[in-house]
């Protein structure tokens, strides 16, 4: 019985590190990276994304070849 609680415990880790690694990339961040980021560490990487700043891209004349 132990070993399924393992089996679920591990399943609820990737599945908190999948969501984390999703709202990064709401957030514009690259998802690979924040998804193994979070998945090792998703106590910290959960912190982190809280801390991160939105990525806006800043708007702007359009350039236009002449």
């Amino acid at each position: 019985m132990a070993s399924a609680d393992i089996i679920l415990a591990g399943i609820a880790w990737v599945v908190i590190g999948i969501a984390i690694a999703v709202v990064a990339a709401l957030y514009r961040r690259p998802f690979w990276p924040w998804f193994l980021y979070s998945v090792a560490f998703w106590p910290l990487a959960l912190l982190h994304l809280i801390a991160v700043k939105h990525r806006v891209r800043e708007a702007g004349p359009l350039e236009e070849d002449e």
